[in-house]
């Protein structure tokens, strides 16, 4: 059985998400954020090895945990090579100090995600399908767990909206495209947002008027 949990984190509520296989001893977390006793509390009670940490893009409130849990577990960081920069530049990737508990500290992606428009990634024992999805960012990428019935959406695509596009690097016209990739994907998909409550693709796409 392939377990998600849902960890909500610092001031802006942001969504991290620890995944793992329950039969393996391995797991990973997507887009961690300013809450590092949580997500260590989550790991703990777990009983799963920290392996891989992906990162939708790179903003601080879904990255901030990022660069400790990696020293400490020595997990592979995964993200999409046009967000890499805001990894070693606080004011790239947005932070806002006066609501984080965590200082920025800088972290290399030794793992990044291949530059093509789609891609497999294999993490462990789970085969995700990844989707760049600029517009938030210029790195944002969507994840897709199909054995889980799952998409992690970063901040592409909320429950009830999707992302902002005035921070540097957005575009309108990019995150309109993207959006329309991913509201396209099998309505059986339920999504896992950045920030939010997940919800059926079926549902989304009704909202949109989207058959």
């Amino acid at each position: 059985m392939i377990v998600i949990q849902a960890l909500v984190c610092g001031a802006y509520e942001e969504n991290a998400y620890l995944v793992y296989d329950e039969s393996r001893p391995d797991c990973l977390l997507i887009d961690p954020g300013d809450d590092l006793p949580g997500l260590e509390k989550a790991l703990r009670q777990s009983g799963k090895k920290l392996t891989d940490i992906l990162l939708t893009h790179g903003h601080f409130d879904h990255t901030l945990a990022a660069a400790p849990l990696k020293e400490k577990y020595g997990a592979r960081l995964h993200i999409h090579p046009l967000d890499t920069h805001m990894l070693f530049s606080p004011g790239a990737a947005a932070m806002n100090p006066s609501v984080c508990r965590l200082p920025f500290a800088p972290a290399s992606a030794d793992a990044p995600f291949p530059m093509e428009s789609a891609f497999g990634l294999s993490v462990c024992g789970l085969e995700f399908q990844g989707i760049h999805t600029p517009g938030h960012t210029p790195g944002g990428v969507c994840l897709i767990l199909e054995a889980a019935n799952a998409v992690f959406t970063g901040d592409t695509l909320f429950a009830h909206g999707y992302g902002r596009y005035d921070f540097p690097g957005g575009d309108l016209h990019q995150l309109m495209k993207s959006l329309k990739a991913v509201l396209s994907l099998p309505r059986g998909l339920t999504v896992y947002p950045g920030h939010g409550e997940a919800d059926t693709m079926e549902a989304i796409a009704a909202r949109w008027n989207i058959k």
